[in-house]
């Protein structure tokens, strides 16, 4: 049974379902390194009676990721191989992985990879820092094609997607279409119940790009097809958001943070559609965890690898970035199809049941550890 440590600056909440995956179902020994202080604000995953992680040190200096305390995760003679994430800026993750295989370890580097073609000279330092890896795990398809384009060799990336906890939203799935439907939906929280409604759960930031949705729904309002907008989440722009609302006259209700799962599933359960105007990450995978399909811009450059999972017609559908016209036709064209919302459930459920989710993602990344540590025993 080969023995991996997986070194990270930090474990963010969500990774704790892939987490025990591995440690729980895995065929290899597992253990996990990375800072459980919070940076910035962020509030790490710090281990618990299942998943153990091993303290390290984290902090960012002018744009640097600085890590410590990793050494000895790198030099452990027991360790078969290093799963680091990768990124550039953390110079840590150049020494560990030069080190992990001067040592005789397998590295691979989890990581985002590539997310659109780049210009000659930042793309060789990309595939000269990668190429430290023996193998690549990405996020996403389109994150390989461009790798394999920009000559790094396929046969070192492989996909292994990402995930929430797919085991619990289906439970709470289940609690809610099992009778839950007398308790309070969202549509409560608004004056006309029966409008159409809008979600989307995220940080308020200019980012986001919430302002192009407001727009939309006023658009929408003005064709005589208005919508509820429930936005969930807090952050620098809600301020400003709630009054160009208001200026708008939109229907928008601003829920403020939420980090109660059960919350959250009923929120996301009962809306039409989770409208997203910038990149869309973890929230598709959220909502198509809980049956509702996902809209956000189609500019596959300016994308997080999450968005393949909307299939247009089936689990969402695009828009043209930046534009709030288009938007407003995207939401109404899909508000006006007359899908079946059982069957579009369906789909949104069977894409996250089929690659995105803690349990496919232990398999696909233990393919890859089988396969660069059984390079190293034919060798020997």
């Amino acid at each position: 049974m080969p023995s991996v440590n997986v070194i990270y600056h930090q474990f963010p909440h969500y990774r704790r379902p892939i987490m025990l995956e591995l440690v729980e179902n895995g065929a290899n020994d597992y253990r996990f390194f990375a800072s459980v202080e919070p940076v910035a604000g962020i509030v790490p995953f710090a281990g618990d009676d299942k998943v153990r992680v091993t303290p390290l040190h984290f902090r960012v200096w002018h744009g640097l990721w600085l890590l410590k305390g990793y050494w000895p995760a790198v030099v452990d003679r027991s360790c078969d191989a290093l799963i680091i994430l990768a990124n550039p800026n953390m110079p840590a993750s150049w020494l560990m992985a030069i080190v992990g295989r001067l040592t005789g370890k397998k590295v691979l580097f989890w990581t985002h990879g590539w997310l659109k073609p780049e210009l000659f000279f930042k793309r060789m330092f990309r595939n000269l820092y990668f190429r430290l890896a023996d193998h690549m795990l990405v996020y996403g398809e389109r994150s390989r094609k461009i790798g394999i384009s920009l000559g790094y060799p396929a046969d070192r990336i492989t996909v292994v997607y990402n995930s929430l906890d797919f085991e619990r939203a289906k439970a709470l799935v289940a609690q809610i279409e099992s009778g839950g439907e007398a308790l309070p939906k969202p549509q409560d929280l608004f004056a006309e119940k029966d409008r159409p409604l809008i979600i989307c759960t995220a940080r308020l930031t200019r980012l986001c790009r919430f302002d192009l949705l407001l727009h939309a729904a006023e658009k929408l309002k003005n064709e005589g097809r208005p919508v509820n907008v429930l936005l969930v989440g807090d952050g620098t722009e809600r301020q400003s958001l709630e009054q160009l609302a208001r200026e708008l006259g939109v229907d928008a209700h601003f829920y403020g943070a939420c980090y109660d799962e059960q919350i959250l599933a009923r929120l996301i359960y009962f809306s039409d559609l989770t409208v997203s105007p910038g990149k869309i990450g973890l929230t598709v995978i959220h909502s198509l965890s809980y049956g509702t399909p996902a809209i956000t811009h189609g500019d596959l450059d300016e994308q997080m690898p999450e968005v393949e999972t909307i299939l247009p017609g089936e689990t969402g559908a695009f828009f043209e970035r930046g534009n709030a016209d288009d938007l407003a036709s995207t939401i109404k064209a899909w508000l006006q199809s007359g899908k079946d919302r059982t069957a579009v459930r369906k789909a949104c459920y069977d894409m996250i049941a089929g690659n995105w989710n803690p349990r496919q993602q232990r398999i696909l990344i233990e393919t890859a550890i089988e396969k660069v540590c059984g390079q190293r025993e034919g060798r020997s």
